[in-house]
C-alpha cells in the first residue's frame, strides 16, 4: 500500500474511494495475516501467491479473476472468513 503499481513509486496521494482489484485486496489480506511471507519480486505476478494462500486456506473461492473489481459484499465475507480461520 502506498506504491504505484511498479511496486517502487510511492503513491502522491490516499484514494479511499478508489476501486481496488481482487488481486490488491489479496495482498492487503495476505500481508496482514501472513507478514511478508507471499511476497515476491515478480512484478508481473505479485498477487499469485498471496491469492493462493488465501484460496488454499478458504478465504478466497475464485482466483481466477485476479484483476476485477472487487465488490465490498466479498471483501466483507473474505474478512469474515479470515475472522474464523
Amino acid at each position: 500500500m502506498g506504491r504505484a503499481s511498479d511496486g517502487k513509486t510511492t503513491q502522491s496521494s490516499f484514494a479511499p474511494s478508489a476501486t481496488i482489484t481482487r488481486a490488491q485486496f489479496a495482498t492487503i489480506l495476505s500481508r496482514l495475516l501472513y507478514g511478508n511471507k507471499y511476497n515476491t519480486a515478480d512484478a508481473i505476478n505479485r498477487a499469485s501467491k498471496h491469492l493462493q494462500a488465501l484460496n488454499k486456506a478458504g478465504i478466497i473461492t475464485n482466483i481466477s479473476r485476479p484483476n476485477m473489481e472487487e465488490i465490498r459484499g466479498y471483501v466483507m465475507l473474505m474478512l469474515m472468513r479470515s475472522a474464523l480461520k
